[in-house]
């Protein structure tokens, strides 16, 4: 199993919900990534989520923008489509704006979470999950 290697064109992001923000892409964002404020970031503005530190999860970018533009945000309680950063494990990333599987475990440190799958999601697919941002001492899913 390893990272897909480039995010994939996802088109129609949002399933359900109207909880939408405008924020302004201080990087380059494609519709269905996930997004959020960046560790030294700009106010009103998000990236690509990663493994970066200090990076807050915020939702799913519905459209493409480049840097400096307008991206409308599916935030809290909505369901939107997203892309699995594994290409072999159902889901469950160095892939930015991608999702991974996180199972129940030990105390390790501090994982970011978008949201949680509502649905399997195959490896290397794409997938709806609803849209709950937070952090948590545990690794869980989604």
């Amino acid at each position: 199993m390893a990272d897909i290697a480039t995010f994939p064109t996802i088109h129609d992001v949002l399933y359900a919900g109207d909880n939408i923000q405008s924020f302004t892409a201080s990087e380059a964002i494609k519709a269905g990534q996930a997004v959020g404020f960046a560790a030294a970031g700009v106010s009103l503005s998000v990236v690509p989520l990663d493994n970066t530190a200090g990076e807050n999860a915020v939702g799913v970018a519905l459209y493409d923008a480049a840097i400096g533009e307008k991206v409308a945000v599916a935030c809290m309680g909505c369901i939107c489509y997203v892309a699995n950063a594994d290409d072999g494990t159902v889901i469950d990333n160095s892939v930015k704006g991608t999702v991974s599987e996180h199972a129940f475990g030990a105390v390790e440190g501090t994982y970011l979470l978008i949201g949680q799958a509502i649905e399997d999601i195959a490896g290397g697919g794409t997938g709806r999950i609803m849209v709950m941002p937070y952090v948590s001492d545990e690794e869980v899913a989604a």
